[in-house]
């Protein structure tokens, strides 16, 4: 009988994947998947993203010791659940770059040296200031939402719970022409927006994360979250709210262009070694923030074939946490690549890999 093997998943793994793509995938075994329509060329796999021309093309450049495998066919299976711990999910908002994230605070602090707070003041170009407790009013949302930064891979997602920036908004008495509204942190830090687009994205006031009540030393522990939206307009400890009239409405930010469609392998590289006829699972996460993921991609032949598979109904307000399954009946060293594709047509720009051997 022939055994079923799993890379190991590192660290990172863990992270991303806290209860996603290891095991209970809600979309089945998916039938042998279909080739890509296309090698490494630039149709699909050059896109433009305003001035930028942003290429995908990795083929070619493993040496002769690698065993190549054209059009290999498994087994694919794919779900986008999954939280990341409490723990990892603040210490990388900790640890972020400025310019990439929001400003870092102390949250989920140990019980008995922060409290809940969820005050909030709205100013700005309306008839009346006031204050108001979110958590106190009464159509409270929850919604599982990944968080992105505008470069480097993937780091979170979480199930929040908290109440409608919209909710907010209708209590104010609008002057005419407000299209802008900014959410300050305590320490002043705070990114404009379209009022518009936060409305359209229901982007949420959160006080709760993962089960976990949101507390802090001093101040307020309300957070902005919005899905498909950089991590740096998520805003922390937020202490007041402006609606604003703005001569011009503010541009959102996106992700960088090279680092649309990301994709990573959390699976460990390092002593990966099978048997021949081994059935060995590769396992990962894939994210665009904006636009769907379409499918995941393989090639075990340095970009000369790709076997695509469909990754139909996933939306682009979470990861995709996916697996591929196959075996190999030739002994070597391999070099696997994958790489996602979005429904409006983006090729990862930077594909991920992994190495590994079949005795």
């Amino acid at each position: 009988m022939k055994r079923s093997q799993k890379i190991a998943s590192s660290a990172m793994g863990a992270l991303l994947l806290a209860s996603g793509a290891v095991a209970g995938f809600s979309n089945g075994i998916k039938p042998a998947p279909a080739q890509a329509d296309e090698p490494l060329s630039p149709t699909g796999v050059v896109h433009q993203e305003g001035a930028y021309t942003i290429s995908a093309e990795l083929a070619n450049l493993l040496d002769d010791s690698y065993t190549r495998i054209a059009n290999v066919q498994g087994a694919f299976e794919f779900n986008q659940k999954g939280t990341t711990p409490n723990d990892e999910l603040f210490n990388v908002f900790g640890t972020a770059i400025l310019s990439m994230c929001s400003k870092p605070a102390q949250e989920l602090v140990d019980a008995g040296e922060g409290q809940a707070n969820f005050f909030v003041n709205v100013s700005g170009d309306i008839q009346k200031t006031f204050s108001v407790d979110v958590s106190e009013l009464d159509d409270e949302q929850g919604v599982l939402m990944g968080c992105s930064c505008m470069t480097g891979s993937p780091f979170g997602q979480a199930y929040v719970a908290g109440v409608p920036l919209a909710s907010v908004v209708e209590m104010a008495d609008l002057e005419e022409g407000v299209n802008t509204v900014t959410a300050y942190g305590a320490d002043g830090f705070g990114q404009p927006l379209p009022l518009r687009y936060a409305l359209e994205k229901n982007a949420l006031l959160v006080y709760q994360v993962n089960g976990q009540e949101l507390k802090s030393t001093a101040d307020s522990s309300l957070q902005l979250w919005m899905p498909e939206t950089v991590a740096h307009y998520f805003t922390r400890n937020i202490v007041d709210i402006s609606l604003t009239r703005e001569a011009l409405e503010p541009e959102v930010q996106g992700v960088e262009p090279t680092y649309r469609n990301k994709i990573e392998i959390a699976n460990k590289a390092e002593e990966s070694t099978f048997s021949v006829g081994d059935q060995v699972s590769f396992e990962g996460v894939a994210d665009d923030l904006g636009s769907p993921i379409a499918a995941i991609e393989f090639s075990f032949d340095d970009g000369d074939t790709w076997t695509s598979c469909p990754t139909d109904g996933a939306t682009a307000d979470k990861w995709v946490n996916w697996s591929f399954t196959t075996s190999f009946d030739q002994p070597g060293d391999y070099h696997m690549i994958a790489r996602a594709r979005t429904a409006d047509g983006v090729v990862s720009p930077l594909s991920a890999s992994l190495d590994f051997t079949m005795r």
